[in-house]
C-alpha cells in the first residue's frame, strides 16, 4: 500500500498547477519537446525512442529531440529531468535502472516512485545470458564446463550492482558456480566484441544483440530472464522453464516525467503513446528491433507496475551476496 500511495501522492502533488502552468504556457505544446534517453546513440532503445520522437512530431505538429545522456548506470539521464522545468518539454525514457539505481546503488537521492509519473510503458525488455562459440550450447553445457574450469568463468554485465550484475550472481549462486563480473560502462557496445572474440566467456546482452549476433553464431543465446518466451528469440528458453526462479523480474522501457508536470500534458502525453503502440507498423518496425510491443497498460496500470518492480528488487537486494560500500 506504501508503494503505491507515494505515487499517487506525486501525481495529486502536480494536479493543483495544471490549469494555471497551461495558460501560462499556452496550447500545449508551443515548442520543441526533448526526450531525454538513458542511454547511448545507436544501441536498441535509441532506435525505439527516434522512432517514438518522429511518431509524436507528426501527431503534435512540433519538433521532439532525442538527447542521449548515457552514464551511471542512466543515473546522467535520470537527474537531467530531475533538473529540468516540470513544463512538459523534457521527459525521460528509461528502463528497470530507473527503479533498481536507488535499490542498488548507494548514493542515489531520488525516489522512483516519488519523483516521477511514469506516462506509457513502450515495451517490455529481456536480458539474455549468452555464451561465446564453443563455450556451451545450452545453459547446461555451459554451467557444466564452468564447473570444471580451472578459472571462473567471466560474464560481461553493464555495470557492478547492475541489475545483470544481480542475475549472474543469482545464477551463479543457484547452480554452484562462480562468474566473475566484467563491467561494461557503454553495455551491448563495448561488450559484444569481447564476447566475439572469447576474450569473455558469457554476456548478458540485449535481445536484439542476442537476436543479431545469435543468428550466424557469433554468439550461443543460452537463456533469458523474465517468464516468457520472446517472439524474436523463440527457441531461447527462460531460465524459470530451466529451473532457476530467481531472475524472473519483469522489466520495462518507458515514458516518464517529474512529479509537477501539468497532468493534461501528462494525460495527452499518455494517449498518443497507446495510439502509436496500436499502429501495426510501429509493432513491425519494434521486432525488427527484437522488441514485442506489449499489451497496453493505462497509467495507474503502469505505475503498478513500477511498485511491483521496485517491490521484487528490493527482494532480490536482501537474498544476494552483493555489498555496496
Amino acid at each position: 500500500m506504501g508503494i503505491h500511495r507515494r505515487h499517487v501522492l506525486g501525481v495529486a502533488a502536480a494536479f493543483p498547477f495544471a490549469s494555471r502552468s497551461l495558460a501560462a504556457e499556452g496550447a500545449w505544446p508551443n515548442r520543441p519537446i526533448t526526450l531525454i534517453d538513458s542511454y547511448g546513440a545507436g544501441g536498441q532503445s535509441d532506435a525505439v525512442v527516434r522512432l517514438l520522437a518522429r511518431r509524436l512530431e507528426s501527431k503534435l505538429g512540433q519538433p521532439v529531440l532525442v538527447d542521449n545522456r548515457p552514464g551511471a548506470n542512466s543515473l546522467v539521464a535520470t537527474q537531467s529531468v530531475l533538473r529540468a522545468p516540470a513544463d512538459g518539454y523534457t521527459f525521460l525514457f528509461n528502463m528497470n535502472a530507473l527503479v533498481t539505481n536507488p535499490i542498488l546503488l548507494p548514493n542515489v537521492r531520488y525516489d522512483a516512485l516519488r519523483d516521477f509519473i511514469p506516462i506509457a510503458r513502450i515495451f517490455e525488455t529481456s536480458v539474455i545470458l549468452a555464451a561465446a562459440k564453443e563455450r556451451g550450447s545450452t545453459l547446461a553445457e555451459f554451467l557444466e564446463r564452468a564447473r570444471a574450469s580451472n578459472e571462473p568463468f567471466s560474464c560481461g554485465t553493464v555495470g557492478y550492482a547492475s541489475s545483470s550484475h544481480y542475475y549472474i550472481e543469482s545464477l551463479g549462486r543457484s547452480a554452484g558456480v562462480q562468474l566473475n563480473n566484467v563491467p561494461y560502462k557503454g553495455g551491448d557496445t563495448q561488450l559484444l566484441p569481447d564476447l566475439v572474440a572469447q576474450r569473455l566467456q558469457a554476456g548478458m546482452v540485449s535481445s536484439v544483440s542476442a537476436m543479431t549476433y545469435g543468428a550466424d553464431n557469433r554468439i550461443v543465446p543460452l537463456a533469458a530472464t523474465g517468464t516468457k518466451r520472446w517472439k524474436v528469440l523463440p527457441e531461447v528458453p527462460t531460465f524459470l522453464e530451466l529451473g532457476f526462479s530467481g531472475l524472473t523480474a519483469e522489466g520495462f522501457c518507458g515514458l516518464f516525467a517529474r512529479v509537477g508536470t501539468p497532468v493534461p500534458i501528462v494525460e495527452r502525453l499518455h494517449a498518443l503513446a497507446a495510439d502509436i503502440a496500436k499502429e501495426q507498423r510501429f509493432a513491425s518496425q519494434m521486432l525488427g528491433y527484437g522488441l514485442e510491443v506489449p499489451p497496453p497498460l493505462s497509467m495507474p496500470e503502469f505505475g503498478s507496475l513500477v511498485g511491483k518492480i521496485d517491490a521484487a528488487w528490493r527482494n532480490i537486494k536482501k537474498s544476494s551476496a552483493i555489498r555496496i560500500e
